[in-house]
Order: structure tokens, then sequence, then C-alpha cells
């Protein structure tokens, strides 16, 4: 395969953007723009053979996401850098400042992702954005911008694609669907789209990935082979143009326009064109697809012809692989235990690992409970009474790495009953009625996620923990309570009621990252590395794996709703559920963090229990191209596994 070397000389980073025009004959009117992970964005004249530096008004370290084009406009939206235009050869930054990121430690933390953008067709001057949550309008080609009211939006969607003529604006979500508004609020758009059933009376829409407005019709591009549809204006449902294929996750309908009658599409690698009869490949741009496809590190490429002989189009290509950010914590495959469970059995676990394929410990260091396990000097887990009966760190650790055990210390953050109780309830997240600490499920007692000595006091146990000897330090329940009634919820040491959930948590990581030498992970739910969330309890997948050097998302099959992929037999939908939670998420994640899922090693609701349904979960995790894998059983109980593992070497 090519890399980008064969084409780029001198440059050494993952190319993430290309912008070419094709058309070899039309050499004369061609340029290419591509933007890199360490040089920007440079340009070629003559169809790549050689490149100069096209950055003037980009900032330093800038990390390109996509391009838009309409007619003559080209624009760029970044993950942390906002939004520009191109003017002539120099990008103009259109950011306002409330697209920045909130942050309780950085005065200048850059902006929020711009998540989806789009250009009126019929008015160049109206512009639309999104920040993940919040949706902004411009009526002078982003001279100023107004945020718009969507409640609906701003509390629960994630949005990643939108479309505007006039007043009327589309926005297209990550498992909401879509949504439209007319100069009001914004309401759900619509039936038929493909979705995936939850639960009786819940079920997931596919992530959208494109919008097109025409004259009369809303088109609508999914991801991970979600399809093409579209839908009248006046109509109620939408009708397929290219039926969902959930076999097909390189499927991706990236960008749509429309042009004399005729759809112009993107479908992954490829260009198409559907005309009244038919839908084809635009075959005349092949060559240059197969060019640009078999290049190593592209991620996305848009195509524009100069000449208007047809719509600026813009591809999906991949997600670029990467080095890890810390390689030492590759390729894990771990069991997770308790202390309990470590006191009682520690020689029959390793015993597991000396004859099986597990190699790593994770092991609880501060429990739910917000016990601590470790002979801990910090004063506030005195003062709260957290410590419990200590494991004798210095000949564990020891034990451990004589077997070549790489060992993991497990601690649970938010959730925590010791300090949600300490200090008169001074650190719980308060009940916004009665302003007594917040009760949520039974059980459960959460501290309140935007308080930098709650923050200070984990970290300060990580560093502990990291001089005590543990190879790496994971984070978990890094997110706000999902479970009773969380509208209460007040956050007292919220300074500034317009960050999101997720910034607060990225506050904290970042926090402990530059405070740890060892790897860091986090634990998450394994919805997470289906869809985008980031608003509802904080886990946003792409924004952690910015941030950390390992993602953990628990995809339990038993944790999942009632009815989703049910339409796959009971033999088979375990494997299918880590398998596509382990490549959706693999397309989401920054690529130097390492993607290492939470396995189920215990029997809850599973029909076909036993070794084989632990090795359909790791063949999966596997086959997706996950680094490694936990198994967790809270009781330490690996008998089923152990005989899979076992079969398996």
């Amino acid at each position: 395969m090519l890399t980008i070397k064969h084409l780029i000389t001198g440059i050494t980073a993952t190319v993430m953007l290309l912008l070419i025009t094709v058309n070899s004959s039309y050499a004369s009117e061609a340029r290419i723009l591509i933007a890199t992970a360490a040089d920007g964005v440079l340009a070629s004249e003559n169809e790549g053979r050689s490149w100069s530096s096209f950055n003037k008004g980009l900032p330093d370290n800038c990390r390109p996401q996509r391009f838009y084009a309409e007619k003559t406009d080209i624009y760029l939206t970044t993950y942390d850098s906002g939004i520009f235009r191109l003017e002539g050869s120099r990008w103009i930054e259109l950011n306002d400042k409330d697209f920045m990121r909130r942050s309780i430690y950085s005065s200048n933390p850059g902006y929020r992702k711009i998540s989806a953008f789009a250009i009126d067709p019929a008015d160049s001057s109206s512009l639309v954005l999104a920040t993940k949550h919040t949706i902004y309008k411009s009526r002078d080609r982003g001279k100023s911008w107004q945020k718009l009211q969507a409640t609906v939006l701003n509390r629960r969607s994630y949005i990643t694609a939108l479309a505007v003529s006039g007043n009327r604006i589309y926005a297209g979500t990550s498992f909401n669907g879509i949504l439209e508004s007319s100069g009001g609020e914004f309401k759900f758009s619509g039936s038929g789209l493909p979705a995936e059933p939850y639960s009786d009376s819940m079920k997931f829409t596919e992530q959208v990935s494109s919008l097109h407005i025409d004259k009369s019709r809303l088109y609508v591009g999914f991801q991970f082979g979600g399809g093409l549809y579209s839908k009248a204006f006046n109509s109620k449902s939408f009708e397929p143009v290219i039926k969902s294929d959930d076999n097909r996750f390189d499927s991706i309908i990236y960008d749509i326009k429309t042009s004399d009658g005729k759809v112009f599409f993107t479908d992954g690698k490829k260009i198409k064109i559907k005309n009244s009869h038919s839908i084809n490949d635009l075959t005349e741009y092949y060559t240059i697809l197969e060019k640009i496809s078999a290049l190593k590190g592209i991620h996305t490429a848009i195509i524009e012809d100069r000449e208007n002989r047809f719509p600026p189009l813009t591809l999906w290509i991949s997600n670029p692989e990467t080095e890890p950010s810390k390689k030492s914590a590759a390729g894990k495959r771990a069991i997770y235990l308790s202390v309990p469970a470590i006191q009682k059995n520690l020689s029959k676990y390793i015993e597991i690992a000396n004859s099986t394929e597990i190699d790593t410990f994770v092991i609880d260091m501060k429990d739910d409970f917000g016990n601590i396990y470790f002979p801990s000097e910090n004063r506030t887990a005195v003062e709260i009474k957290a410590l419990r009966k200590p494991v004798n760190l210095k000949s564990l650790l020891p034990k451990l790495k004589s077997h070549g055990i790489y060992s993991v210390a497990r601690i649970v953050t938010f959730k925590d009953e010791k300090l949600f109780k300490g200090y008169n309830g001074k650190y719980s997240i308060k009940n916004r009625n009665t302003g007594s600490p917040w009760s949520g499920a039974v059980g459960e007692f959460w501290v309140d996620p935007y308080s930098e000595f709650v923050h200070d006091y984990n970290i300060e146990l990580a560093k502990e923990l990291e001089k005590a000897g543990f190879d790496e330090i994971q984070f978990d329940y890094i997110r706000f309570p999902s479970d009773g009634p969380v509208h209460l919820c007040k956050f007292s040491f919220q300074k500034d009621t317009e960050t999101y959930k997720s910034e607060i948590l990225i506050d904290f990581l970042k926090k402990a990252k530059q405070s740890l030498k060892v790897p860091v992970s986090v634990d998450i739910y394994g919805f997470n590395s289906w869809y985008y969330f980031g608003n509802m309890i904080g886990q946003d997948m792409e924004d952690l794996s910015y941030t950390v050097d390992v993602v953990c998302p628990m995809v339990y099959p038993s944790h999942f709703g009632s009815r989703f992929y049910n339409k796959f037999s009971h033999s088979i939908r375990p494997y299918r559920l880590v398998k596509d939670g382990g490549i959706r998420g693999g397309q989401m994640l920054n690529r130097k963090t390492l993607l290492r899922p939470y396995i189920q090693g215990f029997n809850l609701m599973s029909p076909t229990w036993g070794p084989g349904y632990i090795s359909d979960q790791i063949k999966a995790s596997e086959e997706s191209g996950c680094s490694g894998y936990t198994i967790w059983n809270a009781k330490g109980d690996y008998e089923i596994p152990f005989k899979a593992l076992k079969e398996k070497k």
C-alpha cells in the first residue's frame, strides 16, 4: 500500500484531510489541498507532485476535522480551533467567543469541536454551525453568530449534520434522528429512518452523517451502513434511496448534493450519481479515487470541480492509524479483581495468568463506596474514614511483576459514599428543591464532578498508587449520575452553567494525566462506542480519546436493552455486540488512544452462557481491532472464563 511519504516529501505526519480537483485533463485548473496533523494544510497545483505550505491564518497545532464547500466557498472545521473560510490563499477565522471550551483550569482551553456545519445553497451569507450540543446561525458569512434556542437538542442530542434554507434548519443527530425548525423551537422531523429498537418504548436512530436540502426535498445520509433516505418537505415519512445494510460499516454517506435533477453523493470511498432511472458510480474519477483510497492516513477527501461540471463532494476514507500514546498499555488481556478476591485467592488468579493469555490484573484500590484499600497517607481519606484493611502492595506488586503481570489500579471517582457523607455533605450533589444531598438510585452516592476538591482528592490517591508501583491508573465512574431524579441535581461548584458535562470530566482527566507518568485509562458505558453522547452523563468517547491513553467501554451484552440487536440469534448476539461496538468505536476515537473493552464474565440474562459466550466476546474484540480486553466478574469467579481461555490457548 502506498504511504503519504510516496507522494509528499518531508511530511511525516498522518494526513487527516484532503481537498482535490480531479480531472487530469484539466490539470491547469486543479488545486489540491491537504491538511496534516503536523504540517497543517499544504497545497499542490500539479496534481500532488509537489507541495507548499497553505497555513496562512491557521493556528499552530490545528486539528482539522472536515472541509465543507458550496459553489466557490470552502470552509474548514476543526476539533479544537473552531472554523475558518478560505479567502484567496489565506484562512479567515470565523469564531465567536461562545464557541470556546469551558474550563476551570485553563484561561485558553481552545474551541469546542465544530461537529456540524452548513451553507444555505441559495444564500452564501447564511450559515449554521454546531458545537456538539449547541447550534448557532450567521446571516453575514460568519462575521457574527447567534445562538439558537434548541432545548430538545441541548439537553440530549449530539448534532452530527446540518442543513439550512432560509429560516428552515434541519439538524441530524448521533442517535435521536432529525429535528427541524422554521424559526421556532426544534421538533422531530419525519419517520421511517433506519433505527435499532432498544426497548419496547425506545429506539436509537442511526447516526446522521450528512443532510442536503434542494427545492422540494430533504436528503439524509447515514453512518455505519445506514443508507441514504429522502422525503418531500410536506411528507411525514422518509423513503430509502439506498436501504440500510448493518454489515457495511464502511458505508458512510458523507456528502450529498443535487444538480440538474441528479443526486450526487459519496458512499465510503466512492462517488455515486442517481438519476431518474438508476444509481451508478461516477466512473470518470475512479482512478483518482483509487489512488486516494490506497494511501495510508487519509481521513476524508473533498472533490471540487472548478468548472462546475459537478458539485463539490466530500468523502470519508478512514480513521487513520497512529502510534499509541503509551505502548506499554497496548494489547493487555485482563481480569478484574476486588481486594477481597485478591486476599482470598491470589495464587489461583496468578495460576490463571500463568496458564492462559491473561497478563493483566485490574485491582480495586478505591471501590464503589469510596473505601480505600491501600495504606494511603491522604488527609481527606483519614478524615472521612475511607481507609480499610490495606493490601500489602510492597509484597503484591513485585509478585505480580515476577509473573509478568501488568497491574492496573482502579479508582472509582465520582460515586463515593465516604466523601458524599463526609464534611456534612459539602461535596455531594445537591437536590435543587431542598438543598440537601441528592439521592439517586438506591445505594448510590454521588459527589459533585465540578468540585476541584473532589478532583484533587482522587488525583492525589492516583499519585500515591503510581508511586507504589502500579503500571496503570484506571478511573471508573467518570460520569454524572444516570438513575433516579437526575432533573433535581444541583451542582454547587459549577461556575459556568454553559459548561458541557463532558468538559468538566475532561478538565479532571487532563489534570490527572499531567500529574501522572503511567498510562491513564477510563471506563465508560458501552453505548458510547455506538453513538456520540456527551451531554447526558458527560462521557464523550472522542474527547476522552484526546485526553487519556486507554478507553474501556463496558460492552456487556447483558447490559444492553431487551430488544437491542435482537435481530440476531441468542448465539450470535454477544459476538455482534462486542464486535460492532469495537468497529464503531474505532471510527470515533483518536487512534493514538487504545480501545480496550470490558467484556462480560458473569451470567446475567445470558441464555447461551458458557465458555463459548466468553470466547465469542474475545474473538469479537480481536476482530474489531481493539487492543486487548478486560473480563469483568464482580465476585472474581472466573471458572467459566478460565475454561474458555484454556480452550483458546
